[in-house]
């Protein structure tokens, strides 16, 4: 089994867009309302043409083939890395390619803490991020998800 992470490309698209509409992976990752493939094509072509610097995103490849995702989102205050493994899981594929990712961008941007939002209710996602160094910070935001509360975790892990 190996697993690695590369760029997106384009050609991965049409596999991420069927991710996004599976029902099971919009309520664990949040999407409220999934974008159609032109909207979610659109989005990827602004990311692809550096319209979106705060954004770094890898494909999670497993034997040559695309199970999951990794991205980081930088803002000012906090750097949030988020995360959809698809295909393969509770196998350690996750770990390995979170292991991978975080790397990866702490020697590109050297950044001393990465966070991590997950839905309270996800507690398979909270296990994950808790098992790979990631503690609660106590922070819990309550977003709306199809027109209820939902609240949202927020996880912290040092990589210095």
């Amino acid at each position: 089994m190996e697993v690695s992470i590369e760029e997106i490309k384009s050609s991965h698209i049409e596999v991420l867009h069927t991710w996004e509409m599976d029902e099971k992976l919009q309520v664990q990752t949040g999407v409220d309302v999934p974008r159609t493939y032109e909207q979610f094509f659109k989005a990827y072509e602004s990311y692809f043409n550096g319209e979106k610097p705060n954004l770094y995103m890898k494909a999670v490849v497993l034997d040559d083939r695309l199970i999951g995702k990794v991205e980081l989102f930088r803002t000012p205050g906090k750097d949030f890395i988020g995360m959809v493994i698809a295909e393969k899981r509770n196998c350690g594929v996750g770990t390995e390619a979170l292991r991978l990712f975080l790397e990866e961008i702490y020697a590109l941007f050297g950044m001393k803490n990465v966070f991590a939002e997950v839905y309270e209710d996800n507690q398979g996602s909270l296990r994950f991020f808790e098992k790979n160094g990631f503690v609660p910070t106590g922070e819990i935001t309550e977003e709306w998800f199809r027109g209820k509360v939902r609240p949202l975790v927020t996880l912290r892990k040092e990589l210095e």
